[in-house]
């Protein structure tokens, strides 16, 4: 049961096709529910046996989780689009059906914001935490989102990669803002729907402790077909026509890094060489020194380079 006088959080998970690993990430939740309102979950019409499991949870635990199920399947943005109307808590999380929220997150949270005297109700509030990702070989890295504790424009630091959305728990008032930019099953709209958390915060917090593991190629199938290369592609400039529409004017140096991007979608999609230099050309002049001091590029670039020289332990940092 949950702690009376604390904000009521309510986290919403995705889930498809996981009906071995969704109980984990249902696990990892009720092991903390003396901090949670609802567990509420949308599963997007899955063929196989996990809207069993999710039936099998919610006989167990009726007054913390709330379940729906899409008939028919309509895809991860419409299904995120629908998942974020279940909620009533005051306090919103997002976690996918194939990750897991470390024990002690919420607690933490509620902690935080009591501390702070944040005004769960009426504030436009955001707060981010690390998240670590774990490779299928045991290889683990703990991505650090403390920027937005350095630099006060999240928006700025989100479309550079610097931090996302990944375990960050924000007011029910901004998800009442958020826009449907889903355009059905198409890939264009991730960034887009995804920015809006930064897009309507006022306040950023950050709480130095791991709020999210996300499994790298465990559980989703990371194959990636001609189509839906070709839909990626079209990510930056529907991203852009949005973030018109919102009135956000980009700076010069932030339009140059997402030409960055797309050229190096080109080379990594289709093998173009030529776009590889194309990309490193626009990355230098995109180069903003104070972002890249306040980010976790050096840890990340680390990680990746020891990765691919052979290892028999794990590496872990």
């Amino acid at each position: 049961m949950m702690i009376d006088g604390i904000p009521k959080i309510s986290v919403l998970v995705i889930t498809y096709k996981q009906e071995d690993i969704v109980g984990r990430t249902l696990d990892s939740l009720i092991e903390q529910r003396d901090y949670l309102y609802e567990i509420c979950v949308s599963d997007d019409c899955s063929p196989d046996g996990t809207w069993e499991v999710l039936l099998d949870y919610q006989k167990r635990y009726p007054d913390l989780i709330k379940l729906h199920r899409q008939n028919p399947n309509v895809g991860i943005f419409e299904n995120t689009v629908y998942s974020w109307t279940m909620p009533s808590g005051d306090v919103i999380n997002e976690i996918a059906g194939d990750d897991t929220t470390p024990a002690g997150w919420y607690k933490a949270v509620v902690e935080y914001i009591l501390q702070n005297k944040i005004d769960w109700e009426n504030e436009l509030f955001c707060i981010y935490g690390d998240y670590k990702c774990i490779y299928p070989n045991g290889d683990s890295i703990v991505h650090k989102q403390s920027a937005i504790s350095k630099y006060d424009d999240a928006f700025r630091l989100a479309i550079r990669g610097i931090i996302n959305g990944r375990g960050c728990c924000y007011s029910k008032l901004i998800l009442d803002k958020f826009k449907n930019f889903s355009q059905g099953r198409s890939h264009i709209a991730e960034c887009a729907q995804d920015r809006q958390l930064q897009i309507f915060s006022e306040k950023n917090y950050y709480i130095p402790q791991v709020a999210n593991i996300y499994y790298s190629a465990i559980g989703v199938s990371t194959h990636i077909d001609e189509d839906k290369k070709r839909e990626r592609m079209q990510i930056w400039p529907y991203s852009m026509k949005c973030f018109k529409d919102f009135g956000i004017e980009l700076r010069k140096k932030d339009i140059t890094f997402i030409k960055h991007c797309m050229a190096y979608q080109e080379y990594v999609y289709w093998g173009k060489k030529s776009k590889a230099l194309l990309s490193f050309w626009y990355y230098l002049k995109s180069f903003d020194l104070k972002l890249f001091m306040a980010s976790d590029t050096l840890h990340g670039v680390w990680f990746a380079i020891r990765r691919r020289l052979p290892h028999k332990n794990p590496i872990q940092i």
